[in-house]
């Protein structure tokens, strides 16, 4: 190769290189945007939830609302901001979450105004990836992990139903005008998505294993404990999730180690 040829080869890697390091820059931008946000409300929501007086109404909605932001929301925003090279993995839990928002949106014909512009961002990532992620070609579904979503989906989608319907019969009510029905729905429906990428690949979607299985769990012990309170689920149904929600991590965890272990028995 000539040092003409040799010099042109170099300038356009360097020039392919810009916009690569610029879509990186912005989606650890956007991403920890997101995080950051998540974080802050779910905090915000806590906090104030538990000091406010007049929050005491809205006990079990603001401790789903956080638990939807903190639990469900901000971590894989948190893991493309660390690692925005790599986002696809992350990337796809968003993508889930933000069906799970538009579908219940749709159900409840409700926008709501905070979790809408999660969904848009969501697609700004999308085209903003800057590159592909390979997942292990040795992994497979779970099917106790499967057996598990499939045991909750019935319960939680018609807890989401519900949730749905509450805020389009009952718009003029204060968990209504609050978003909170909608929200409850998005968080069950939530659940259930990540769940479901999570039995489809448990070694790549670890971290959406733990967030349903916690986000379930959350449901079940606020149910416990505001069981007086409006969308809090009724017994048995709170003992059950906290069941379902830890014996889904601990096989979810299972799945991992025997994954790692395959991995080592190949190499």
């Amino acid at each position: 190769m000539s040092i003409h040829e040799t010099m042109s080869a170099e300038i356009g890697h360097t020039a392919a290189e810009v916009p690569s390091r610029r879509r990186t820059r912005a989606t650890r931008v956007i991403a920890g945007f997101m995080a950051a946000s998540g974080v802050l409300f779910g905090i915000f929501t806590a906090v104030f939830g538990i000091v406010a007086e007049s929050q005491q109404i809205h006990a079990f909605h603001n401790a789903i609302v956080a638990s939807l932001l903190l639990v469900l929301s901000a971590p894989p925003a948190i893991a493309i901001a660390r690692k925005p090279d790599h986002p696809l993995a992350a990337l796809k839990i968003l993508t889930a979450l933000s069906a799970a928002a538009v579908v219940t949106m749709a159900a409840s014909t409700t926008i709501d105004p905070f979790t809408l512009p999660f969904v848009l961002f969501t697609g700004v990532l999308w085209i903003l990836r800057p590159s592909e992620q390979p997942s292990a070609d040795d992994e497979r579904p779970s099917w106790i992990l499967l057996g598990l979503v499939a045991m909750g989906v019935v319960p939680l989608l018609a807890y989401a139903l519900g949730e749905a319907e509450l805020q389009r019969t009952l718009a003029d009510s204060s968990h209504a005008q609050f978003f909170h029905w909608v929200e409850a729905s998005f968080y069950a429906v939530g659940i259930l998505a990540i769940a479901l990428l999570a039995a489809l690949r448990p070694f790549t979607y670890r971290m959406a294993a733990w967030s349903a299985g916690v986000g379930v769990i959350i449901l079940g012990s606020a149910s416990l404990m505001l069981n007086s309170h409006a969308s809090a689920v009724p017994m048995p149904w709170p003992w059950l999730a906290i069941a379902g929600g830890v014996a889904f991590i601990g096989v979810a965890e299972w799945e991992v180690d025997r994954h790692a272990d395959h991995g080592l028995t190949a190499t």
